[in-house]
């Protein structure tokens, strides 16, 4: 697999060699959902500080108060006569302290949108920002209750518009917080005060808004982020287009479709924390919900029926840990992940873990079953053995299967299935101890970097 060229986020751009930015190895028994990118792909560049930019900006620019991030990969930095010229990406990050937005130029040079900027140019607490590979940048600017519409040509952010203003009418905002941009252009705003979501056509017009201000699943109540899909993209998996919105202060996510109508909801509670506070929010290839816990440290991974994976991280400035993590982009195609901290900025590949490995013989049935828990889409291959009875068989190589809960059954002659029969096979098992050894491989970048080994065993009499 080619290197890719990754923005590590907002400030990594510069930075030289923090190490830790090795490739899993295998039957690594740490949370692996999120992977660290292996060190060709990164010359040792995962995480960036404070201290960083600092230094590269020779102290004129600091990390203070960073919300929003958004990445992608524009097309004018194209360059058709080379097939392999398809892995350099752009992010921008919201700088909310110095009403900036940081973003690199190249793979080499940062840019600032913000620091000399007046009058109708100049933002004014800018949180949420949304972008598309046309060179489209949408950014919330909270401060000044309006949207401000921006423009990269390649390498320079230039200001094309404000949208809307102070106001309860459609088309207004009162403090507009979480955005995001569906593949043909449409905004959708978190339009906070109003507690409503507004969508922005291409042309700027008002296109619909909805939102019945309340408590109740359904309605909404100071919504702060949304992420969405018109399942149009080229690297989306399925075709279902929604939008998931965080509201009712940070504890709830709402499921919608694109006409504003309720599908589902979920809750702090569901991720196993009493309390704790969703911020941002990003969607994968496979539309799993990816959203960032200010208050736990962490992120929570939800599938795109709203059903709970995974969470990934705690508190601390260690390896696979965050402080206040805020902004979250995910690149699709590859599967990079990029994080937005207090202090900080970290960049990882998404990776799968496997949980709750079981086996059992089912003596109704004369069935082995084997149960386990995936946290992401993933390639499994399958190995049987028996010591003593000098057996061993590999039952399935690289077969593909969806996350969360799954169980395989197999009869004596070692065939699987995915469901249950309800008749009593009449082959017995061989007496004996079996160990049943999983391979597990993400369908991302890191396949050809990281794989998790597990085993578990199961006697017979």
């Amino acid at each position: 697999m080619r290197k890719i060229k990754s923005f590590i986020v907002v400030f990594i751009v510069f930075c030289l060699n923090l190490g830790q930015a090795l490739s899993i190895v295998k039957k690594d028994p740490k949370p692996t959902s999120l992977v660290f990118p292996s060190f060709l792909h990164t010359m040792g560049i995962r995480k960036a500080t404070k201290l960083h930019l600092m230094i590269y900006t020779r102290n004129k620019v600091k990390v203070k108060n960073p919300q929003g991030l958004v990445v992608t990969r524009l097309h004018s930095w194209e360059d058709p006569d080379d097939k392999k010229d398809d892995d350099e990406v752009t992010g921008y990050g919201v700088n909310t302290g110095q009403n900036l937005i940081v973003y690199n130029k190249s793979m080499t040079a940062l840019g600032f949108y913000g620091r000399n900027e007046k009058g109708i140019r100049k933002l004014n607490g800018p949180t949420g920002i949304a972008a598309n590979s046309q060179g489209d940048i949408y950014v919330t600017d909270t401060g000044n209750n309006r949207i401000v519409r921006l423009f990269n040509p390649k390498k320079e952010l230039k200001f094309v518009n404000a949208i809307g203003g102070k106001g309860t009418q459609p088309g207004q905002f009162i403090s507009p917080e979480g955005i995001a941009m569906d593949y043909s252009g449409m905004v959708y705003i978190c339009d906070k005060g109003n507690d409503r979501i507004q969508m922005i056509r291409p042309d700027n017009k008002l296109h619909f808004w909805f939102g019945d201000k309340g408590k109740d699943d359904g309605q909404l109540w100071q919504p702060t982020a949304t992420a969405v899909t018109n399942g149009r993209e080229r690297w989306t998996h399925y075709k279902s287009p929604f939008m998931v919105v965080v509201d009712l202060d940070g504890t709830r996510l709402q499921k919608f479709d694109l006409n504003g109508n309720f599908i589902k909801s979920a809750n702090i509670e569901n991720t196993g924390f009493a309390d704790g506070k969703f911020f941002y929010l990003a969607l994968d290839y496979y539309s799993n919900i990816w959203v960032t816990d200010f208050e736990n440290h962490c992120i929570h991974k939800f599938d795109r029926n709203l059903e709970f994976l995974t969470t990934f991280g705690k508190k601390g400035n260690d390896d696979r840990e965050f402080i206040e993590p805020r902004g979250i982009s995910i690149y699709k195609r590859f599967g990079q992940v990029f994080i937005a901290e207090k202090e900080s900025a970290q960049y990882y590949w998404i990776g799968t873990d496997i949980k709750d490995l079981k086996v059992s013989l089912r003596n109704e049935n004369n069935l082995i079953a084997l149960n386990f828990f995936l946290t992401e889409p993933s390639l499994l291959t399958l190995t049987v053995s028996s010591k003593n009875n000098n057996f061993e068989k590999k039952i399935f190589e690289r077969n593909k299967f969806f996350s969360g809960q799954q169980i395989v059954y197999f009869n004596a002659d070692w065939k699987h299935s995915y469901k249950m029969t309800p008749e009593k096979n009449e082959l017995q098992f061989t007496s004996g101890k079996y160990k049943f050894q999983l391979k597990v491989e993400p369908t991302y970048s890191s396949i050809n970097y990281f794989a998790k080994e597990v085993e578990t065993s199961l006697s017979i009499n």
